[in-house]
């Protein structure tokens, strides 16, 4: 994991550095064209001076998209890979330059975020990820049971996918008292990104052990009451809310 770390920062490194090079390359590119054409470029240096003033005061928009693009490699805000929350959109990094964030949601849509817009952040994948699992049984389920169960399914998962799994799996016991359910929550902390594969996993496996063990996992219903001239009467029926 380590080592996907740095495979990470790396290619957020090659997109600052393609920048720097492509800007840097082409302006002396350009004035060595004109030296070699004897073309005297001091002038042309000293209007680049005040040009450029002129510039930065019309371009702050851009300017500060650099600045930020700086400040997120200095600072390692984030890296090609991570997934990231910023502003409205949710998704991978992509791709990265000084100017740009690239993002791909879950929708396969192609999102490119001005870096000046990046005012606040939310990194899914920095250093651990988490999978909360919340599951309902029902009312006559024995807790201490259903609660047993969660922590073996929990060390099976662990012992099954030590490259996904960082810590034991904490179960914590009652989460609350709901209308239909009683609801128990286990959390399972993950390295960077492995969260939903592993809460999707442990759902399925607590959904098998629980079917073999007769734990219901109940889904809303409602009793159906008809009033008569006797008064109240149960129809005897039960549907689903």
């Amino acid at each position: 994991h380590e080592r996907s770390y740095r495979i990470k920062r790396l290619e957020t490194l090659k997109g600052l550095v393609t920048d720097l090079l492509r800007w840097g390359l082409g302006a002396v590119a350009f004035l060595t064209l004109l030296s070699t054409i004897n073309v005297n470029i001091m002038p042309i240096l000293t209007g680049l001076g005040i040009a450029g003033l002129a510039i930065s005061l019309a371009a702050q928009n851009i300017i500060r998209d650099f600045m930020n693009g700086i400040f997120v490699v200095v600072e390692d805000h984030y890296a090609v890979g991570d997934v990231v929350k910023i502003g409205e959109y949710f998704g991978v990094v992509e791709y990265f330059t000084l100017r740009t964030t690239h993002l791909s949601d879950l929708d396969g849509n192609y999102i490119i975020i001005p870096n000046s817009r990046i005012t606040e952040l939310v990194n899914a994948t920095k250093y651990w990820s988490q999978a909360q699992v919340v599951v309902g049984v029902s009312y006559d389920t024995d807790i201490r049971k259903a609660l047993g169960i969660m922590e073996r399914v929990g060390r099976d998962i662990r012992k099954d996918f030590p490259d996904k799994v960082r810590d034991e799996p904490q179960v914590q016991g009652i989460l609350s008292f709901d209308a239909s359910s009683i609801s128990l929550r286990a959390l399972i902390r993950t390295f960077p990104g492995e969260h939903w594969f592993i809460g999707r996993e442990y759902r399925l496996r607590l959904k098998e052990a629980f079917d073999a063990e007769g734990i219901t996992i109940p889904f809303p219903q409602m009793d159906v009451w008809i009033r008569s001239p006797e008064g109240f009467r149960i129809t005897g029926q039960k549907t689903s809310a």
